[in-house]
């Protein structure tokens, strides 16, 4: 295989965007962005989006030797990681898991859940890198962390979440070593 460096990738770029929906939306079978129900988050911090893979192992070893003989793969774990920078409805009720804001008067009231339950969404994560642009699409995902929310005045506040794929997902991509461009 011969390297080349139209590539490598560094996504990020100001079409970049994270876009959630209810569960059961329709997910995009092209690179056209999503429209409603979907809805962006906005901004998101410069650490981007993490994605990460782990997988649960067994070894399996001879009795005549402790060689490892024969791996299987017995669990699989998708996750991914955003901070978004942006308040407001949508992102907040992924924190909290709560209903919509009732507006009076100018003055929004978001009543809090004693506990918070599943939130789940459809998601369509989009990369851009120049002309090369990939959707992650995900028929759910489901918010399990939640990191601490600073409110501070020397530093931005983040609402940071770790989000579990759960059920079907897939890549779409025009990237040039992908489609034989």
């Amino acid at each position: 295989m011969a390297k080349n460096y139209d590539n490598i990738r560094a996504y990020g770029d100001l079409d970049s965007e994270v876009f959630l929906a209810p569960v059961g939306s329709t997910l995009p079978t092209t690179l056209t962005d999503p429209t409603t129900p979907f809805e962006a988050l906005g901004w998101l911090s410069e650490d981007g989006v993490s994605l990460s893979l782990s997988t649960d192992v067994e070894k399996f070893k001879g009795w005549q030797g402790g060689s490892v003989l024969r791996t299987k793969v017995t669990g699989t774990e998708k996750t991914i990681q955003i901070q978004c920078l942006e308040e407001t409805p949508g992102v907040t009720e992924l924190y909290y898991g709560h209903g919509t804001p009732v507006v009076t008067t100018g003055v929004a009231k978001i009543d809090l859940p004693e506990g918070v339950g599943t939130v789940a969404r459809a998601a369509v994560f989009k990369f851009v890198d120049g002309g090369v642009t990939k959707f992650l699409c995900c028929e759910k995902v489901e918010v399990t962390e939640r990191e601490d929310l600073s409110h501070q005045n020397s530093s931005l506040t983040m609402y940071g979440f770790t989000l579990d794929i759960i059920g079907d997902s897939y890549i779409l991509t025009d990237a040039p070593s992908f489609v034989g461009a």
